[in-house]
């Protein structure tokens, strides 16, 4: 199908809830799942798809998500024409690192999108988990002749962006917002929609010439009692996350073998830069259950209900329980570790002992010696 992606890689709101898991990498580059980044859901929906020409719009701290999609060969995007492409910040004159919004940095983008050849285009927020059907997506845009489509899934409210109401033929009647911290279960947007170019391009055009910079409210909410906004049921696994909370119970989720499988469809395979390492070495006294542990590990302790990923170290006598341990961590001998979150790099000292709550889980910033 004749189309273009665009992936956004930050969340663009100064209301987003502080997070010490990205001051250093931007969402979308988010470890997940022992040995992928949350970008890699929104590329592979869209390589699956077919679509070949992916801008990715990055805005600051993006140095460990460029080293994540190199020249993007593991996603068959390094192309001589098209492919993936990285679109920083400076693509327009006025901004530097700034931007106000999700739909700011679209138009930040506006020249790049006009100068491709496509009849739709895809949008997605990297730091979406879900394996969206973006094929079958686009399909229902066009069989509903829909100005957008937004994708929805029944979920938590705090693990999605807005509520939406449709009618009976798909068609969204209206959006409303929960408070943060509620759990109720409902249909929340999970951050794709799909667009025609002609009309993002006349939206866009609007856009500049009245400073518009909130996607929902000038796109969706605007545009609802006059244009055809449909919805698009994703009725897999999903989750946006924003806190450190929010990646700690999505972590976790991919522990139950029935989400895993779901978001790792093998209709729909999820990509992510390969790495060629040994397998993980589980010493004759280690004793694991209920985790997902990568390549590359070398266990002594024990671990229980843990995501570990690559060349982690888990030492004689060492505890971890209900935690995640991310690249090349290290838990020293007779260390105790319970409902913490190590970024990469981490060492822990022989005989320490820390545990947070799944509310509040312990983080360790990366490269730090504790």
């Amino acid at each position: 199908m004749n189309a273009l992606g665009i992936i956004f890689c930050d969340h663009y709101s100064e209301n987003t809830p502080k997070n010490e898991l990205i001051q250093s990498r931007t969402p979308a580059a988010l470890p997940y799942a022992g040995r992928y980044r949350t970008i890699d859901f929104a590329l592979s929906g869209m390589v699956n798809a077919g679509i070949s020409d992916i801008g990715v719009i990055c805005k600051e701290n993006y140095g460990s998500l460029l080293d994540h999609l190199g020249s993007g060969e593991d996603w068959d995007l390094n192309r001589r024409k098209g492919g993936i492409m990285l679109l920083t910040p400076l693509s327009r004159p006025e901004h530097t690192t700034a931007t106000r919004g999700r739909l700011d940095a679209l138009r930040a983008v506006k020249g790049f999108i006009a100068g491709l050849n496509h009849e739709l285009v895809v949008m997605a927020f990297g730091g979406t988990v879900a394996n969206i059907d973006l094929e079958a997506m686009m399909e229902e845009h066009l069989k509903n002749d829909a100005y957008l489509t937004v994708a929805y899934s029944r979920i938590p409210a705090g693990a999605g962006e807005m509520m939406v109401h449709s009618m009976a033929d798909g068609r969204i009647e209206s959006i409303t917002y929960k408070q943060s911290g509620t759990r109720e279960v409902g249909n929340f947007a999970i951050g794709a929609y799909v667009m025609s170019k002609k009309d993002l391009m006349e939206f866009l055009e609007e856009a500049d010439n009245n400073d518009y910079t909130n996607m929902n409210r000038e796109l969706i909410q605007k545009n609802l009692p006059t244009r055809k906004i449909c919805g698009y049921e994703h009725n897999g696994y999903a989750r946006i996350i924003r806190t450190v909370e929010e990646y700690y119970a999505a972590s976790m989720d991919m522990l139950d073998p029935k989400a895993k499988m779901d978001l790792f469809a093998a209709e729909r395979p999820v990509y992510t830069k390969v790495k060629d390492s040994v397998p993980t070495l589980y010493d004759y006294h280690a004793i694991v259950e209920n985790s997902l542990i990568a390549d590359g590990c070398t266990i002594k302790g024990t671990v229980k209900n843990s995501v570990i990923f690559r060349g982690v170290t888990v030492e004689e006598g060492a505890v971890v329980e209900d935690s995640i341990l991310m690249q090349r961590s290290v838990v020293g001998k007779n260390a105790k570790v319970s409902r913490t979150i190590t970024d990469k790099n981490v060492t822990v000292s022989e005989d320490c002992e820390m545990q947070g709550t799944a509310a509040l889980p312990f983080v360790i910033g990366k490269g730090k010696k504790v």
